[in-house]
């Protein structure tokens, strides 16, 4: 099974890749989706977080609190580095599941879109990286109107992330999504053709 790892910076539109390439009967695995799987309350990832961070992190109800840990783990590498600790072999382990998952549903092509791919050193787990790009201030922009962050508190996220230049050493395939979302497309089509084993859907002009 080819596994694709689809990855981004903050506001670079990654999930409209990922969108499009799931309408093309392609499995998504969604990193973003198992993280906050992960933190449901009442899970290990939760009660392991609360040793670490304290009960300051979750709201009354039992819930993270995911501007209260934002802040915390953006401020501090240590604390940041202790989530990813917490985190990511939970997603892992789910990311597997998927993945036999699709390859007994007889899925040749399979996507693993992660934010981190690159920093956590995941493109070793699959056979290419696409990364989506857009210039710094498009991605400034989308997040601001987005999240309703400052301007200083998303490039403080964009920091936290490997610059979009050093990201493109590790790329096979580069989406430029600066544009109209039928250019977009037009460019996943483009790299789905070299993709091997994957089949267009019947009677789809690419």
């Amino acid at each position: 099974m080819y596994r694709i790892g689809l990855t981004g910076g903050v506001g670079s539109g990654k999930s409209t890749v990922s969108n499009y390439m799931h309408t093309l009967g392609i499995p998504v695995i969604d990193g973003d989706k198992l993280a906050r799987e992960a933190v449901t309350p009442g899970s290990q990832a939760m009660a392991r977080m609360e040793q670490v961070f304290g009960k300051e992190i979750f709201n009354e109800d039992g819930t993270l609190d995911r501007l209260k840990t934002a802040e915390i783990i953006f401020t501090n590498e240590e604390k940041r580095q202790q989530l990813n600790d917490i985190i990511h072999p939970y997603i892992w382990y789910r990311t597997q599941k998927e993945l036999y998952r699709a390859q007994d549903e007889g899925h040749s092509v399979v996507v693993l879109d992660m934010p981190l791919l690159l920093e956590i050193s995941w493109q070793l787990r699959v056979e290419a990286v696409w990364i989506v790009e857009v210039p710094l201030e498009v991605q400034i922009n989308r997040v601001i109107h987005r999240d309703h962050f400052t301007r200083e508190q998303v490039l403080e996220r964009i920091g936290k992330q490997m610059p979009t230049l050093n990201k493109l050493n590790y790329a096979d395939v580069v989406i430029d999504n600066s544009h109209s979302v039928e250019e977009t497309e037009r460019q996943v089509r483009e790299a789905l053709k070299h993709v091997p084993g994957f089949v267009f859907p019947e009677g789809m002009e690419v």
